[in-house]
């Protein structure tokens, strides 16, 4: 009779413990802003982007761009940008050679530059495309 009223208990508490308006945990998605340190790759005309790629990017619209996969890389750039939407356009110029790039990303909040392009001079088209994940 023990066995039985013990099982009828652990039977009835299994299934009143939780009712089905206990609420549902949802994880958090961080969001990130654009301002921050990011590293990804470019590449030349129809090439796929393998080349090291990194950029500051400052509040203000400021940014500082390198040829490589650290910011401390041999071509050091600076430049502004602007946010219209989820899109990131900028313009830089290299100190050293005085040579100036156009570029353009989608941006989602999840540290992500997407689908960028880049172009010489003032076209953010034309020299190839590029991505970048937020590092910090």
């Amino acid at each position: 009779m023990k066995k039985l009223l013990l099982v009828v208990v652990l039977f009835t508490a299994v299934f009143t413990s939780c009712k089905k308006d206990c609420p549902v945990v949802t994880p958090v998605v961080p969001t990130y802003p654009i301002e921050g340190s990011w590293v990804g790759k470019y590449g030349n005309g129809a090439t796929a982007p393998s080349l090291g790629y990194s950029m500051v990017v400052e509040a203000g619209g400021k940014i500082v761009v390198a040829d490589g996969a650290t910011i401390n890389g041999s071509a050091i750039a600076n430049g502004t940008y602007t946010m219209t939407g989820n899109v990131f356009k900028g313009t830089y110029t290299y100190t050293s050679s005085g040579l100036t790039f156009s570029f353009q990303a989608n941006f989602n909040n999840a540290g992500k530059l997407e689908s960028g392009t880049w172009g010489s001079g003032a076209s953010v088209t034309g020299g190839g495309t590029w991505y970048m994940d937020r590092k910090n």
